[in-house]
């Protein structure tokens, strides 16, 4: 027994949690104080129910001595654990009077919790029967005692009496007689309310099955239970007149907010506007209240549009009361309500859409847990009245949930394409006119936290610059989507990127130029060569180095920006063995037969990387041809990947064929080979493979090759020249004029595609959230992480303005002021500043500021032309449909008129 006890004592000091539980499990008193005292915690959770080693005990009959020790060494006596229980709750499912006790005595809490919507009282009466009644009936006294409130209505609206009653109908079958003795004990020590819940549901049963019982007859005060009846009751009339006689008894300030809250928020999960009103009747305005947010949750939720509506009538104008509205995806839990078979004008959640947009203060790019905003619910659910109510809100198209999908995924073509067209419009001048002006709309392409009512409390996201091109490159790369590219809103937008971007890519495309003409001339005409200029070869040789190094800086740049991602490419990695092979054959002459070597592949190389850069050029032309080589190009790889099993057999068997004489040939030491007859007669594996190679594109040199040294040769060779020659080479030439057929038919696309991938890649260099570091820094000094970025700063008010008879100038509307004087041009910003007067917008002229290139201070001739079209289609229809009666006008009428007639027929009846 000694050792058991020092076995228990040692666990105790090295695992006191684990001795704590292994005590109470045991029913050991003393080595359940000594884990106590040795540090163990009774609140910690253990174990896969996730009950903490007080909420054992609490629930355990018999254990009030443990109860007490818990409770005398910290245990947490009035919070909940992640079910909603309290320790009371814990303590009444034990059904031991000597456990509530002991909980009620240590200290004061509100024994009125509740769990699941039902106090304490309502749980004990509602488990009460014939085998456990006496000691519930125990553990209800200890609570009357200790204050409970008898009548609290639960969720069906019945008092913790009212639920003891609700099976009476058993009672007199049972002869639970007992029942009476609780009932008059309730009745007789509490002031027991039998005629405020469910039109006096519990005064009827009592008569009906205790009519020798005498009520009490009390005059009942309005209380917040009583009020909470009349709620849940639907009546009005009895909670107006029982409010006021409430509102003027005399009450502590913290009492009177607790009791208002939980009325408010009652008659708010009720749904009747009036029980809302009469409570708002003394407080007009919210003000810094907390709930608020739960409140508006509520009506957005079930639907309650009438008093949504009233409650943001009642919210003052102020910044805590903003982040309230914003603080739960109001607009989200109301989108996921709406029924899409339901006529919008009948549906409260659709309503409840309108009412929240209408207000102005709802953050409408708000997203929940899951990263989706309301955009994203309505083209999920497919409702597309609410899509386009979003849109006109200037919804943002662009945000991306946890599973990185954006809005524009499964939204309608048609429906976006709408959108973007209404985002285009006119002045009330003249289409000829010179002051004749298109305002260009941009704001479903504006971040959310460039927009009023941001309200997310993300550092991260709020800190990450965010990318104003991740809807376009979608669109650039969906087959559904990638004809909106040609739109004026995503074209002028794109646009006006490039204009930011081209000065410094065009300064990167002349010093990358004269460094691959510089570099070759030096490979070609001046490495590893003696008779040449020493002079034109230093200079040669001096601006090779520095274009290689001003390359190199380039590319470490990139490195560092983007550590995780630059390697994943393969043109970086070509740019990186360019870079090591230039330093190489710049800093060294090697031997003959090395430099031949390294001169072949620096010049192949450097072609190659060119030509990529070139490519990368967004002028229809160029973009197109290159193109035109990379598609054509893999898919002559995909293709050769599956006839190459053919190729390799057939160039076996010329092997195995024709090769019978080189072997003779070979072991003659006095006959060497031919070269040229060793190819032509398949010598080796090798050049059996590469002949076979040049028999596919029609070089056979029939003539050359030996038929006669086998009678199968003549078979396989025609059984080549039908597969190989004929059937193979030209199926592949076949499907590259099918992918140059239809990349020409979608060239002004692969134009547009192809400066979209060009802005991306910059911009996504230039976004980073890194900011240690003298290089990073140095690199942001020359371009900000925000230099490509059109919001909030070079596009303050989301939209342009282009001046179609002004050589299609593009104008940016500013904030007002006045400015004075001769037009400056902010070089950083390339903008234009005008002199104007007082507007109400200030407008500045976007321009790249070079001389060289004055056509790309304008919009493209195309983008406008477009824009004209749709502003000339929506005048005519909208002149078409003045002229036509709505369906709906029509429809009512002659519903009326029936209505009409079918009044007269039962008249003349």
């Amino acid at each position: 027994m000694d050792e058991k006890k020092i076995n228990s004592h040692l666990l105790c000091i090295s695992n006191p949690q684990h001795a704590l539980s292994t005590s109470f499990a045991e029913k050991n008193i003393t080595q359940f104080q000594y884990a106590l005292e040795c540090g163990a915690d009774p609140n910690v959770h253990e174990g896969t129910s996730g009950l903490s080693v007080f909420e054992y005990v609490c629930q355990t009959p018999g254990s009030s001595l443990f109860m007490k020790e818990c409770l005398n060494n910290g245990a947490l006596i009035d919070s909940r654990n992640v079910t909603g229980k309290h320790p009371l709750h814990f303590a009444i499912s034990s059904f031991d009077p000597e456990n509530l006790r002991t909980l009620l005595d240590h200290d004061k809490f509100n024994v009125d919790v509740t769990y699941q919507d039902q106090t304490a009282l309502h749980i004990l009466l509602d488990r009460i029967d014939d085998l456990n009644w006496k000691k519930i009936f125990s553990c209800v006294k200890l609570l009357l005692q200790a204050g409970a409130n008898i009548n609290i209505p639960n969720e069906d609206n019945r008092s913790a009496l009212g639920v003891f009653a609700k099976n009476s109908k058993n009672w007199t079958q049972k002869n639970e007689y007992w029942r009476k003795d609780v009932l008059e004990y309730c009745l007789n020590n509490t002031e027991v309310d039998v005629d405020s819940f469910r039109k006096g549901e519990l005064r009827k049963k009592i008569n009906d099955f205790f009519p020798d019982t005498i009520i009490p007859h009390r005059i009942m005060k309005n209380n917040l239970s009583t009020l909470l009846a009349l709620i849940k009751s639907q009546n009005e009339t009895k909670f107006n007149s029982a409010y006021e006689q409430y509102s003027g008894i005399q009450k502590d300030e913290a009492g009177w907010q607790h009791e208002w809250k939980e009325l408010l928020k009652n008659s708010v999960q009720s749904g009747r506007l009036n029980f809302v009103k009469k409570v708002l009747e003394y407080d007009q305005i919210f003000k810094n209240y907390e709930d608020l947010s739960e409140l508006l949750s509520t009506c957005c939720s079930f639907g309650f549009y009438d008093i949504l509506s009233f409650l943001l009538s009642k919210i003052e104008n102020i910044e805590s009361n903003i982040k309230q509205i914003n603080k739960a995806p109001l607009l989200c839990l109301a989108i996921k309500e709406i029924n899409t078979l339901k006529e919008k004008s009948k549906c409260p959640f659709f309503k409840c859409l309108e009412i929240l947009l209408s207000d102005g203060r709802i953050d409408i790019d708000k997203t929940d847990d899951k990263g989706c905003s309301a955009l994203h619910y309505a083209v999920k659910y497919k409702v597309d009245a609410a899509v386009d109510i979003l849109l006109q809100y200037k919804a943002y198209i662009g945000s991306q949930n946890m599973f990185s999908e954006l809005p524009i995924c499964e939204m309608s073509t048609e429906l976006l394409e709408k959108y973007l067209d209404s985002c285009i419009t006119a002045n009330d001048k003249r289409p000829g006119d010179d002051d004749y002006e298109i305002t260009i709309d941009f704001s479903c392409l504006v971040p959310p936290m460039y927009k009023k009512n941001y309200s997310s409390t993300n550092e991260q996201v709020t800190s990450k610059c965010p990318d104003e091109m991740l809807p376009i490159v979608y669109m650039a790369n969906s087959t559904d989507m990638k004809h909106l590219l040609k739109h004026p809103v995503i074209s002028s937008f794109v646009l006006i990127k490039w204009l930011k971007l081209s000065l410094y890519f065009y300064i990167n495309l002349l010093i990358c130029t004269i460094f691959f003409i510089s570099f070759t001339w030096y490979v070609v005409g001046c490495y590893g060569q003696e008779d040449v200029n020493i002079w034109l070869k230093n200079i040669v040789h001096s601006i090779s180095f520095i274009g290689v190094t001003y390359m190199a800086l380039r590319e470490v740049g990139q490195m560092i920006l983007h550590t995780k991602t630059y390697f994943t490419s393969v043109e970086n990695w070509m740019e990186i063995m360019l870079i090591l092979c230039s330093y190489t054959v710049l800093s060294r002459e090697f031997s003959n037969e090395i430099r031949l070597f390294i001169s072949a592949f620096v010049i192949l190389l450097s072609a190659v990387e060119f030509t990529l850069l070139v490519g990368t050029l967004p002028v229809l032309s160029i973009s197109t041809h290159m193109v035109m080589l990379k598609t054509v190009s893999k898919s002559f790889l995909k293709s050769l990947v599956l006839y190459s099993i053919i190729l390799v057999s057939f160039a076996f068997c010329f092997y195995t064929l024709f090769n019978v004489d080189n072997i003779k040939l070979r072991n003659d030491d006095d006959n060497p080979t031919n070269p040229e007859e060793e190819f032509n007669t398949f010598g080796n594996i090798r050049t059996a493979l590469l002949k076979t190679a040049v028999m596919l594109t029609g070089e056979f040199e029939a003539a050359n090759i030996n038929f006669r040294a086998n009678s199968v040769s003549y078979v396989i060779f025609v059984l080549f020249l039908f597969f190989g020659a004929i059937v193979i080479f030209n199926l592949m030439n076949g499907l590259a004029v099918s992918d140059t057929t239809a990349i020409k038919a979608e060239a002004e696309l692969i134009g547009l595609s192809q400066k979209v991938d060009v802005i991306a890649k910059y911009e996504q260099a230039l976004s980073t959230s890194k900011s240690d570091g003298a290089i990073i820094r140095g690199i942001f000094s020359i371009f900000p992480s925000t230099f490509l970025k059109l919001f909030p700063k070079y596009i303050p008010q989301f939209f342009i303005t282009v001046m179609p008879n002004q050589s299609n100038a593009i104008l940016i509307p500013q904030k007002q002021r006045c400015v004075d004087g001769d037009t400056t041009v902010d070089v950083e910003s390339h903008i234009e500043l005008l002199p104007v007067g007082s507007k109400f917008y200030d407008k500045v002229k976007i321009t790249v500021g070079c001389c060289v290139l004055p056509a790309f201070s304008r919009m493209d001739t195309k983008i406008m032309k477009y824009a004209r079209e749709i502003l000339h289609s929506r005048n005519k229809r909208s002149h078409v449909v003045s002229q036509v009666e709505p369906l709906e006008d029509r429809l009512s009428r002659m519903e009326s008129n029936i209505e009409k007639i079918l009044q007269c027929l039962q008249e003349l009846k």
